[in-house]
């Protein structure tokens, strides 16, 4: 049976439509947060919101590029209206191969376009920034508040091309680590979570199966790695269980990297 470790609190997950955002939204969801995703199509996060709300509290589907801090204001005060606050928040929101194109995505650096790095950039940090800095009022408030930041493992291995996506990863971690410090002193944790090659939707659409082999064999834990791998990890940095856990990059991969 699960616990209830994060009744009355309020969970807003980006990039919550699919893959690692979905599964921490539904987790979250069942141990009674109330729960807002958002996401850029809007018929995903519907679909996810139906999907996730199994009980008889509804989930807020909320559309937002994270990028554009209007859109970011619009979207934490919808959740605000609708909750009456927002005090957990699990930057998830993520661009790469979906949104730009596997062979974009994958050259190597010296022949990147500049307008790829830059957009990558803007979603993959920008965005955690800027959604950061909108629900700070709601945690400074309460003296209680909980960000969790999804980076990845990538970063401590540096292989392969993409050096956009590794380059935002490794920039997440040092975000996590400056926001912890400076919003520590209002009751507010900050971690990051680095999975390893997650088989996400996105994944699955791209021919990954060798790769995906290939790291499982790696890894300490010689099996694929999936979303719901991720929610634990994730449930208990929101929850009081990690209260005096701040500014830490915890590596859930399976082993894949050992740090």
């Amino acid at each position: 049976m699960r616990c209830e470790r994060l009744e009355g609190h309020v969970a807003l997950i980006t990039g919550g439509g699919r893959g690692i955002g979905k599964a921490i939204a539904r987790r979250l969801y069942s141990e009674k947060a109330d729960i807002a995703i958002c996401g850029t199509t809007e018929e995903v996060l519907k679909k996810a919101a139906e999907e996730i709300a199994t009980e008889d509290r509804e989930v807020l589907p909320i559309v937002c590029d994270v990028s554009d801090s209007g859109q970011v204001k619009a979207m934490v005060e919808k959740a605000r209206r609708h909750f009456g606050k927002v005090d957990i928040l699990v930057n998830n929101a993520a661009i790469m191969l979906r949104h730009i194109g596997y062979e974009r995505a994958t050259k190597p650096f010296y022949e990147l376009d500049e307008a790829d790095w830059d957009r990558v950039m803007a979603v993959n940090v920008k965005g955690m920034w800027l959604c950061a800095r909108e629900v700070f009022s709601d945690m400074r408030a309460q003296n209680w508040g909980r960000i969790i930041n999804i980076s990845s493992e990538i970063v401590f291995m540096g292989r392969g091309n993409g050096i956009q996506y590794i380059t935002s990863k490794a920039a997440v971690v040092g975000l996590t680590r400056g926001l912890a410090f400076e919003a520590g002193r209002y009751g507010i944790t900050v971690n990051a979570i680095s999975p390893g090659l997650i088989q996400t939707e996105t994944v699955q659409e791209h021919d990954f199966k060798e790769i995906s082999k290939e790291i499982a064999n790696n890894s300490a834990i010689p099996r694929l790695e999936y979303p719901d791998d991720l929610v634990g990890t994730a449930a208990w940095l929101a929850s009081d269980d990690a209260a005096f856990v701040t500014g830490q990059n915890i590596s859930v991969s399976g082993g894949l990297s050992l740090h």
